[in-house]
């Protein structure tokens, strides 16, 4: 487990920084906010068509490749950002990314799986926790660097960053089954194959990732320069959304509230504040996206649940997990797209409130997928 959580710490540490840096970097290259969502769509589109394959692949032949893969993309998306200059360009880094996500997330619910021998919701919120801290260290880090010596040092930074990957991805050989069979990794990705429970679970999912790429995958930082916020500031409230994940798993995971505790929790932290961040001002505002980021983050609890439930079971884990997913992404594709269409035509206040509906529906198809579950930290039950 301890190669996988270093894998895991190096490249949430550097989509932290992406998380921070490549906002503002477009804003900085003067490409318009609208501009920038198309830019962004790309990487949901990659990862989807990616992700499919790659986890009927890893079914068929294990997991290690892949982890050596999401190694090489990042490299790849750190170089090609480093030397875009137009937006088709940055539109490609964008879409790498989207690979070397795909490749770690095609395998990584699984190998967690594999590694703790259980599919507990819990064992996989513990690799949350640590990439949520690691995506806070990322994005203060990439923060306070872009403040002192510009984007240049920081892509220098995680290029090294990225290299470093390959030490414990070439170690995590696992799940090794025998050869790729082109005829099976097709058939595992027949959508037919998948009951319609998981697709009921799948659409719920994807309010959680519309409300995810409108604002924090992509509005907060350019809100927060906006509002007249330099880089390292927006770096240490980025870093705060995250490092408040990183202090509330460790109590969910402790005390194992129940789902409908989780599930009220979330909604009334998160929904108000969306609602009120926009028309915020001063430490109000600071005070609202750190509520926020509390309620995002208690929603990992149920999101883990909801996924746990669905592959309980199954054979073929790494592609059920990617077929549920796939209504997630496609939405996000146009989340993306549309976000900055928002703010050009209503300001801010349009992403955050569209956000803040999205998880009131998330939470409540959560609730109701999940309250005739006995969906506990020990003994979660099969869909």
């Amino acid at each position: 487990m301890r190669r996988l959580l270093t894998l895991n710490v190096l490249d949430a540490f550097i989509s932290g920084a992406y998380t921070l840096v490549i906002p503002l970097l477009l804003v900085e290259r003067g490409i318009d906010v609208a501009t920038i969502g198309v830019v962004f769509s790309t990487y949901p589109l990659a990862f989807l068509l990616s992700r499919l394959l790659f986890a009927s692949a890893a079914d068929a032949t294990g997991l290690g490749r892949f982890f050596n893969m999401n190694a090489a993309g990042n490299v790849a998306s750190v170089a090609l950002y480093a030397v875009s200059s137009s937006p088709l360009l940055y539109a490609l880094a964008k879409g790498v990314q989207g690979l070397k996500e795909a490749s770690l997330w095609a395998v990584n619910r699984n190998a967690t799986y594999e590694i703790a021998q259980s599919k507990n919701p819990y064992v996989v919120a513990t690799v949350d926790l640590v990439r949520a801290l690691a995506i806070a260290l990322g994005a203060l880090a990439s923060g306070f660097v872009l403040f002192l010596l510009g984007f240049k040092a920081v892509f220098i930074v995680l290029a090294v960053l990225s290299a470093l990957i390959f030490v414990p991805a070439r170690r995590l050989n696992l799940g090794l089954r025998g050869r790729l069979v082109p005829s099976q990794l097709f058939k595992r990705l027949d959508p037919r194959l998948v009951d319609r429970e998981v697709w009921r679970t799948s659409l719920v999912l994807s309010c959680h990732e519309v409300g995810y790429a409108l604002v924090f995958g992509f509005i907060l930082p350019i809100f927060l320069w906006s509002r007249g916020l330099g880089y390292w500031e927006i770096g240490m409230v980025i870093a705060m959304y995250s490092g408040v994940g990183a202090f509330l798993l460790p109590l969910t995971l402790h005390r194992t509230p129940s789902t409908k505790n989780i599930i009220l929790a979330q909604s009334l932290l998160y929904i108000p504040a969306a609602v009120l961040v926009p028309i915020s001002e001063s430490w109000f505002l600071i005070m609202m996206i750190a509520i926020m980021a509390f309620g995002d983050y208690a929603s990992y609890i149920t999101w883990e649940q909801l996924v746990s439930h669905s592959v309980m079971g199954r054979e073929n884990v790494a592609t059920t997990i990617g077929l549920l997913l796939t209504p997630a992404h496609l939405t996000m594709i146009v989340a993306y797209a549309i976000a900055g269409l928002l703010v050009d035509t209503f300001g801010y206040v349009a992403p955050f409130w569209m956000a803040g509906t999205f998880f009131l529906v998330y939470s409540l198809g959560a609730w109701s997928i999940l309250k005739n579950r006995k969906a506990t930290a020990d003994s979660p039950q099969p869909c």
